[in-house]
């Protein structure tokens, strides 16, 4: 079971990596659901911020899936895990209330 887990954490890991840098290396937010432009301030330091987000969500996601595949995600694993993705996205969340 481990590895089927650890495969689909993988797989999302890519993806959002993936999408994150595309964010960043485009620096709009055009094509963004929920986006609204006229209510942003800098719309590319909003999709570099969000870009580098998306990053972290991804790298922190293929580690545990790392940690799923080899059956070492014990409690602690899971709730550091846990503890990262909240800290990253209230950052997020703080962070881009500057260009709003």
């Amino acid at each position: 079971m481990g590895l089927v887990a650890g495969a689909l954490y993988g797989a999302l890991g890519v993806a959002l990596v993936a999408a994150g840098l595309a964010l960043r290396r485009r620096e709009s937010m055009t094509g963004v659901p929920l986006y609204d432009p006229d209510a942003a301030a800098d719309p590319a330091a909003l999709a570099r911020l969000l870009g580098l987000s998306l990053s972290v969500f991804g790298l922190v996601t293929l580690a545990f899936g790392v940690a799923e595949t080899f059956d070492r995600a014990t409690g602690v694993v899971v709730f550091a895990y846990a503890v990262v993705v909240l800290l990253v996205a209230l950052a997020t969340a703080v962070r881009s209330r500057r260009y709003e």
